[in-house]
């Protein structure tokens, strides 16, 4: 796992999301997550809701796409939704994204890959301007909470 390390930082992609904590009850975060082809934040209550919501999105946008596909008795014809990612003011969207914020604190992620049954990718602390690289959901999260609780941002 990286340190968050401080430079001048912004992120464009397709598939950035923009998690901003807004409070911590009994030791889990709490917050919403903005994304670019949804003006209307989703609502997590825990860090559980927000991984598994944020894995979902993915899996709608066939991006990026899984390492391993899930495996069914059933045969489903399910398809996804890959046209939402588009360049109609692409460049707009992520700007506002951008500019959200949680109460607490806010993270702009880009999961890069979709490997090793779990996440890759980088984050960057909005309110700091630091960034970390992260090599699995798990580090994402502890990056989260480490900049959360030795921030000083929760008293």
């Amino acid at each position: 796992m990286e340190i968050l390390e401080s430079k001048e930082q912004k992120l464009f992609a397709r598939n950035l999301i923009c998690v901003g904590i807004d409070r911590c009850e009994n030791g889990d975060f709490c917050g919403r997550i903005w994304e670019p082809y949804d003006d209307q934040p989703f609502e997590f209550t825990g860090i559980n809701d927000m991984v598994i919501h944020m894995d979902d999105l993915y899996d709608e946008w066939n991006y990026p796409q899984r390492a391993l596909n899930e495996r069914s008795f059933l045969r489903t014809h399910e398809s996804t939704r890959t046209n939402i990612i588009r360049d109609d003011g692409f460049v707009e969207k992520i700007d506002r994204l951008q500019k959200m914020r949680g109460e607490i604190g806010t993270f702009i992620v880009q999961v890069k890959f979709r490997q090793h049954a779990t996440w890759q990718g980088v984050v960057v602390w909005a309110e700091e301007n630091k960034r970390g690289n992260f090599r699995s959901a798990m580090e994402l999260v502890h990056l989260i909470d480490h900049a959360i609780s030795k921030g000083l941002l929760i008293k």
